[in-house]
Formats: structure tokens, C-alpha cells, sequence
């Protein structure tokens, strides 16, 4: 039920630090900082939505990449964020996969409705 959107902001802020200089580690920040803000969007089959979506995706990678660049970040402890940029993308894998089980039933159903 996770939206595939949060793995595409996840590679537009690797991809916008390293365009603007930044290596691993500030990559990996601004990573974090997407997560923090977008990782609870949901996949609802809604096809138009999509590119709304993806635009979100964008700005979330941008501003993940801004937050850092000004000092702004988020740690450990920060919602979701964990210790290490691999522990935290392990965390979000854990969240789709196991934690988002019946809220994808749910999506289903509700889809399915009249």
C-alpha cells in the first residue's frame, strides 16, 4: 500500500544533492529528511493521481536536499528516522511490507465499492 512515489523522492534527493555537489553523506541526510516527510503516502490504484503524486515526490526530494543544505535535518528518534540512512530505508521496507498488509486489503475494498 506504500506508494512507489516515496522510492522515486528517495532517488530525486540522491539524485538533486549529487547534482549540486553533495556526496554520501549529505545524500544520505536529505534521504532522511524525505522520509520523515513522506513515507506515510498511500497507494490507492488511482492512476490520474499519479502525476500529482510524483510531483509531490519531486518537491519532497528538493526540499529534503534544501532542509539539509540550511542545517535543518532529521535523526534518530524523528518519527520513523533511525540511527543509519540503511537502518531507516530498512525501516521504511519493513513498514510497506509488513506494516501496510491491511491497510492494502483496506485500499482493495474500498476501491472495490460502488
Amino acid at each position: 500500500a506504500l506508494c512507489g512515489c516515496v522510492v522515486a523522492a528517495a532517488g530525486s534527493s540522491c539524485g538533486i544533492t549529487y547534482l549540486m555537489g553533495g556526496g554520501y553523506g549529505q545524500a544520505a541526510a536529505a534521504v532522511k529528511n524525505m522520509i520523515a516527510n513522506l513515507t506515510g503516502m498511500i497507494c490507492d490504484g488511482a492512476k490520474p493521481s499519479c502525476a500529482a503524486k510524483i510531483a509531490t515526490s519531486v518537491d519532497a526530494g528538493l526540499l529534503g536536499y534544501h532542509m539539509y543544505r540550511c542545517g535543518n535535518q532529521f535523526y534518530a528518534g524523528d518519527g520513523i528516522v533511525k540511527s543509519g540512512i540503511e537502518h531507516t530505508i530498512e525501516t521504511v521496507g519493513t513498514l510497506a511490507h509488513t506494516g501496510m498488509a491491511d491497510t492494502d486489503r483496506q485500499i482493495v475494498r474500498l476501491m472495490m465499492e460502488p
